[in-house]
């Protein structure tokens, strides 16, 4: 988010996550842009959230937005959705920082499944008791009660030059006040960004990167490729640095592939476009059912000609396109579906699992994570206008 927010032309001085790995690789790139000057706070947003220690943080900068996207797992139409999920509560701790930071606006990202999402109980901020309460009414109730309007929709990245189908719940939040049992719009609402309509492909986003095979790695770029303009912008880059210039990048970074097993590489090859490893089980026979047997259903196999399926923070989901080169993608390929700049590098283990993916964000869960850059310029070029008429209409 905080990258499409600096290619929007947004400052950011201060910022926070719990994730070690994702602390190490957001202070990396900031100060590759040039920015000495960020504050960076890495531990539970609960002990942020306190007035002493958020004033300490924040050290004087004023605020005009805050943005975030607390933990999405717990609302995800794919997972358990267990009511006693810490995660669940964690935009609480959201909406104290709103609180105390007084911002002009707010900006609140997470999955499709927060609208369908019900609490049996839930105590918010204010000391209500919501009974039976969805959690996109509490949260839009509790921001009410602090001084904002909330408003949100349910957007897809792939509308906004992003090369993958990831449906998005954007909630946007602005100050106002209550004046004889009427609201007041202190600041001006911000719009919704609307559509592009160019729709960028697989292909254009990752076909210079798939000469690496099974096993390999490269720093360096293989040029007997064709470059499309998208794959063009992300080598050049597009997030400006502290003087305003973009960082091309001249080697690569990130792009390992993964050493599969010969039975994994024969699963793998007879997927065809589009395909799930789950549909795949159903149309074998029983002799290559017994031999490609699996319990990665989801696994799917790129449509090259089409944008890809949501990037998830599992490496083995997504596997490529290509006849012949039957292998799941490297980070460096997943951060361009996700439309990050070359240059910008993921930091930590590039992948890990058992226990440790609980205490540890490798480089492939950090891109799963993330809020595509385009996705949250577009966000945050409306945020930008909304500020801009709000200091114009002041001047009147």
């Amino acid at each position: 988010m905080a990258e499409g927010f600096l290619q929007a032309g947004f400052k950011i001085p201060n910022a926070c996550d719990f994730s070690a790995e994702a602390a190490l690789t957001y202070q990396n790139r900031h100060k590759q842009l040039g920015y000495s000057d960020l504050k960076f706070y890495q531990g539970d947003i609960k002990n942020l959230a306190k007035p002493k220690k958020l004033k300490e943080f924040l050290n004087g900068n004023e605020i005009s937005v805050v943005v975030g996207g607390p933990p999405c797992q717990g609302f995800s139409l794919t997972g358990k959705r267990d009511e006693n999920d810490f995660r669940n509560f964690l935009f609480l701790e959201f909406l104290k920082i709103i609180k105390l930071v007084k911002p002009k606006y707010f900006v609140m990202e997470n999955v499709e499944g927060i609208l369908s999402y019900k609490f049996s109980e839930f105590v918010g901020l204010s000391g209500r008791v919501y009974e039976n309460h969805f959690v996109t009414q509490i949260i839009r109730e509790e921001a009410y009660k602090i001084g904002y309007e909330v408003r949100f929709e349910q957007l897809n990245a792939k509308n906004y030059g992003v090369p993958q189908n990831r449906p998005r719940v954007i909630f946007f939040g602005h100050r106002i006040k209550k004046y004889k049992n009427k609201k007041v719009d202190l600041v001006s609402p911000p719009e919704f960004p609307g559509k592009k309509s160019e729709v960028i492909t697989v292909y254009e986003a990752i076909s210079d990167l798939s000469f690496l095979t099974n096993g390999k790695e490269s720093d360096k770029y293989n040029e007997n490729f064709i470059v499309t303009n998208y794959q063009k912008q992300l080598r050049q880059g597009i997030t400006p640095n502290i003087n305003g210039q973009t960082i091309m990048a001249h080697s690569l970074k990130n792009h390992k592939a993964a050493k599969h097993q010969n039975r994994t590489e024969r699963r793998f090859s007879l997927l065809k476009s589009g395909e799930s490893i789950g549909e795949l089980l159903k149309r074998l026979d029983k002799k290559q059912y017994k031999e490609l047997k699996t319990k990665k259903y989801r696994c799917t196999k790129l449509h090259i000609n089409d944008v890809a399926p949501t990037v998830l923070t599992l490496p083995d989901d997504i596997v490529h396109y290509e006849k012949g080169n039957s292998r799941i993608l490297t980070v460096r390929e997943l951060a361009r579906l996700q439309s990050f700049d070359d240059s910008f590098e993921f930091l930590g283990k590039r992948t890990t699992g058992g226990v440790r993916r609980k205490l540890e964000t490798p480089q492939y869960t950090q891109v799963g994570n993330a809020v595509p850059p385009l996705f949250a310029r577009a966000i945050a070029i409306e945020i930008r206008k909304a500020l801009i008429r709000t200091v114009n209409n002041s001047k009147k």
